[in-house]
Formats: structure tokens, C-alpha cells, sequence
């Protein structure tokens, strides 16, 4: 990836157009197959207003987005900060439409997908839906793993390498939630042989049907936040409403030092 970066607060985001994102994330995947070895694992991150929010105060989460090699915004406000301070295209794209796109797209149909997170009902309404059909519909799902709540057992987290070892998929769709995924990742990162891992959050929820996502409508002016705030509002409340007033102030001091240095923004 080339240096079209940007921070705000202590966070790193990297600019990129959608277009850029699918198709990086698309041949790293396919790094395995062209070399026919084990590769290095990459690292992809979903960072949204309330990620920085959290990350700024969290140690561990913030080096997680930090050290990860690519590190997407997810959000209307964080893509129009990133426009001004980076000075480049910065397109929004959240975790469930990437997994969307890399699972459905015919010019993709090649990957292979394993997704770690959820529980079990969710996992096997996933896998129907996007693995199921024979042979009008090849198999994309080759595994799937639902941990336990908590720090994973040592007996767990053994079947697990074992079920990576044996599908061995192109892409590791990991579904912990905002800081445990990517802090999972991180420590995960040595020890596991596949292309590429991205943390996505609620995606088996919303792509298994489990729960509904914001309508086009309101996703387009980046109101998909005031959806999900209304239907979860006892679990949401803070993400959103303190997590925003924080990021709106790291983001106004970010554009504010860029303008101090004399750059328009």
C-alpha cells in the first residue's frame, strides 16, 4: 500500500477509494495461491468514530489499528475528515459489505472464507445462505468456528489452528466485536497461516438475517448510527452518543493542526 494515511487523535487511517480497498484486500487473498507457500498474514481493520473514540484511550486497541496493514474507514464523518487531512480520495466501507462483496461477486468466486465469531445458529444461517446450491453455487464457506464467551480455552483455541490447518481458507472473517477483534488479531497474527484477516464486527448478525441493517436511504448520508441507536438503544446509548462528542473533538483538533501547519483543509 502506498503512504495516503492520515490520524486523528493518536488513530491511523489509510485514505483509499472503494474500488482500491476491495481489490487490495482481493489480492492479498490470492498471495497463497500465486506463490503455492504459506504467507504472511495480513491484517485489515474497520475504523469507525467510535473506534477512535475507544482506541484513544485504550493502549492496546490503539496499537492494534496502528500495526495493522490496512486500516479502512467505516463511517461518513471519519471520510470527510480524511479527505481534508489526507488531501485524497477517502471512501467509507464497512466490514459487512466488503464480506458481502468478496463473498457474492463473481470475479472473487476463486476466494475461500472462514469466519470466526457468533454463535452457532447464526454461523450455520451464514454459511446456507452464501454456501448453499451445489454446483450452480460454489461452496465459498469452507469453515466456520463460534468461540466461547471470554478469553478462549487452550483445548478451543487448538481445534481451531487444527480447522484453519485443514480448510485452509483465503480469508478470516473475524466477528468479536469493536477492540476484542482487532486486539485478537493481533496476538493471533504469528501464529496463523492464511492470506488475510479482517475484523467486521456484527457482520454474521446482519448478513445471516439475524438483524436488520439501516436502509440505503439513511446509510448514504451516514445515519445508519441513528437506525441502529433506535433499535438497540439500551446497549448503543454510549458507542454513540459519547462516542461521537469524542471523536468530533479529536477530529476538530486534527483539522485545526492542519490548519495551523498552512494547509487548507
Amino acid at each position: 500500500m502506498n503512504g495516503r494515511s492520515f490520524r486523528v487523535g493518536s488513530v491511523r487511517l489509510d485514505a483509499r477509494s472503494e474500488g482500491e480497498i476491495i481489490e487490495t484486500v482481493a489480492a492479498w487473498a490470492r498471495d497463497r495461491a500465486r506463490s503455492g507457500d504459506a504467507v504472511a498474514t495480513r491484517t485489515v481493520c474497520f475504523v469507525n468514530a467510535w473506534s477512535i473514540a475507544s482506541a484513544s484511550r485504550d493502549e492496546d486497541f490503539r496499537r492494534a489499528i496502528n500495526e495493522c496493514d490496512l486500516s479502512v474507514v467505516d463511517g461518513v464523518p471519519p471520510a470527510w475528515v480524511g479527505r481534508r487531512l489526507a488531501g485524497t480520495p477517502c471512501d467509507r466501507l464497512s466490514g459487512p459489505d466488503l464480506m458481502h462483496r468478496l463473498l457474492t461477486a463473481p470475479e472473487h468466486s476463486d476466494l475461500t472464507h472462514f469466519v470466526y465469531g457468533g454463535d452457532a445458529e447464526a454461523l450455520a444461517r451464514l454459511d446456507f445462505r452464501y454456501s448453499a446450491g451445489g454446483t450452480r453455487r460454489p461452496r465459498r464457506i469452507v469453515g466456520t468456528f463460534s468461540p466461547s464467551l471470554g478469553d478462549p480455552r487452550p483445548d478451543e483455541e487448538a481445534s481451531f489452528l487444527a480447522r484453519l490447518e485443514e480448510t485452509r481458507p483465503d480469508i478470516l472473517w473475524v466477528c468479536l466485536g469493536t477492540a476484542r477483534q482487532e486486539k485478537w488479531m493481533a496476538r493471533m497474527k504469528s501464529r496463523l497461516e492464511v492470506p488475510v484477516m479482517a475484523g467486521v464486527g456484527a457482520a454474521i448478525d446482519f448478513l445471516s438475517g439475524g438483524k436488520r441493517r439501516a436502509p440505503r436511504w439513511l446509510q448514504r448520508p451516514g445515519l445508519e448510527w441513528l437506525f441502529r441507536l433506535a433499535t438497540e438503544p439500551r446497549r448503543l446509548w454510549r458507542r454513540y452518543l459519547v462516542g461521537n462528542i469524542l471523536f468530533a473533538r479529536l477530529a476538530t483538533a486534527a483539522l485545526l493542526r492542519r490548519r495551523e501547519r498552512g494547509t487548507d483543509v
